[in-house]
């Protein structure tokens, strides 16, 4: 049996059970999907289910809702084929498996399978540029629009709650987003729908215990190399024990932030960039015009107009707002866009890639200023055997205890790395997880020691263009 207790329990459990679910139909509400509204409508509940604890949690509390309000409850649950497949193809058949539970109580869920051909996320990631995780979400998403038009849904809810906000919070705030992006995750946008947005991670794990429900837990949720999970292990816990109130000054600080940018995206909305393809322009007066957010979002959208998916400094957006406020001429390019001004107009424009952009790689055997492909680097003596490297962009984190010779260079076929744990990874998987495209990552430098017959690589520079780093500390003698 999946599951012993009835929502309608009278115990404080049943209680708890009971208001969880009231909770998850007033955040349906508030949203514009009223179940009773789309039971009148003659549509469907849809749901997108992974096996672990939000998900099901949301499957659960939904189920209650359709059986109410008499609507389906059409569940979804998409197989990447891009772990074990124990573990991917285990999570799919619990769901699965859960949902046939639900039915057999007389609850109106089925749910749909939707499995990815083995080696199909692999092969979108190389065809986007955008790494494993975006082709995996890119697919996924795809499969969640072909579910909703075959099942007649009027939404699809998704499971993120109020620790996946807290954490994107955090993990944007480090980044140094802005925009939309500083106001975190959006709890409607389209079809999509997130009633557990404002539920706290503690809730839900209680709201299945409670049911004696189990899920599933997907073993990279553990994994401390991705900045989400340092966030969720390491820091939010730090921040528990020493800040007290803190995770409502994030929350509200976030909701700030997207009022905020409603402003400005309304100002924006009304200033449009003229051309196509991979070269936008405007004139410059009116670009000067606007006020500087303004500037700033519209900058991000003739990105996005060019079809730009690389992370841009934001100094040198800072640098073509400082320019255009001149008047000037200015030439001047980062991550594969070039900003131009010239006879009264702003040309934003995506960069060709030439010959000369596959490879690059200085060897620094003393301290000194190198000219590189990635800018202008400056290595200092620190002490006996350990030398620093700065580089000129100021948002490119100095790396420290670099021992000479050592080479600054692009990757190569199989370059790999060594990891905390002792493991190895492919410098190519680590740029695609940090969703560097096709096309970008060979600028991004690694730092290859010369020293000694081995010459490891020991560190991967991705901040010189608004990426992590990923440095591999010297081991003690």
């Amino acid at each position: 049996m999946c599951f012993k207790r009835d929502v309608r329990m009278k115990n404080s459990a049943g209680l708890f059970i009971t208001q969880f679910v009231a909770d998850v139909r007033t955040a349906l509400c508030i949203c514009d999907f009223n179940p009773e509204k789309i039971h009148e409508a003659g549509k469907s509940l849809g749901a997108a289910v992974s096996g672990g604890a939000d998900s099901v949690a949301l499957l659960v509390s939904l189920a209650y809702i359709a059986k109410e309000t008499g609507i389906q409850l059409h569940v979804i649950t998409v197989n990447h084929n891009i772990r074990p497949a124990e573990e991917t193809g285990g999570d799919a058949a619990y769901v699965q498996h859960l949902c046939t539970c639900f039915a057999a109580k007389g609850f109106p869920v089925d749910c749909t399978l939707k499995e990815l051909t083995p080696g199909a996320v692999d092969s979108t990631a190389q065809k986007r540029g955008n790494g494993i995780e975006e082709a995996a979400r890119y697919l996924r998403y795809k499969a969640f629009n072909e579910f909703a038009g075959e099942k007649n849904v009027m939404c699809i809810c998704l499971a993120h709650n109020r620790n996946d906000q807290l954490e994107t919070l955090l993990m944007r705030f480090f980044q140094g987003s802005g925009g939309s992006s500083s106001g975190g995750i959006q709890q409607v946008r389209g079809i999509f729908v997130r009633p557990l947005l404002s539920t706290p991670r503690s809730s839900i794990e209680r709201f299945l215990t409670e049911q004696h429900i189990l899920w599933r837990t997907d073993s990279t949720n553990s994994d401390t190399h991705y900045l989400r999970n340092r966030i969720r292990h390491i820091i939010m816990p730090e921040l528990d024990s020493t800040v007290p109130g803190w995770q409502k000054a994030v929350l509200a600080g976030g909701k700030k932030a997207a009022d905020a940018d409603e402003v400005v995206a309304a100002e924006a909305e009304r200033v449009k960039w003229q051309g196509s393809g991979k070269s936008v322009y405007m004139p410059l007066s009116l670009f000067i015009s606007q006020k500087k957010a303004v500037q700033v979002r519209l900058f991000y959208a003739a990105l996005e107009l060019t079809g730009c998916e690389q992370r841009i400094p934001y100094s040198f957006i800072e640098r073509v707002c400082i320019a255009a406020s001149g008047g000037g001429e200015f030439r001047d390019n980062a991550a594969g866009i070039t900003a131009e001004i010239e006879n009264g107009s702003i040309f934003i424009k995506k960069n060709k890639k030439t010959a000369t952009d596959f490879g690059f790689s200085v060897i620094i055997e003393k301290s000194g200023t190198y000219e590189t492909a990635c800018g202008t680097v400056c290595v200092v003596r620190t002490g006996a055997d350990n030398f620093s490297v700065f580089s000129d962009n100021p948002d490119a984190a100095a790396l420290e205890k670099i021992q000479l010779p050592f080479c600054i260079r692009s990757r190569q076929p199989g370059d790999e790395v060594r990891t905390a744990s002792g493991g190895i990874r492919s410098v190519s998987d680590i740029l695609s997880d940090w969703k560097v495209c096709a096309e970008n990552k060979d600028q991004i430098p690694v730092i290859q020691a010369l020293a000694g017959s081995v010459q490891p690589v020991v560190c991967i520079w991705g901040s010189v263009y608004g990426y992590d780093d990923w440095i591999v500390m010297p081991e003690e003698k």
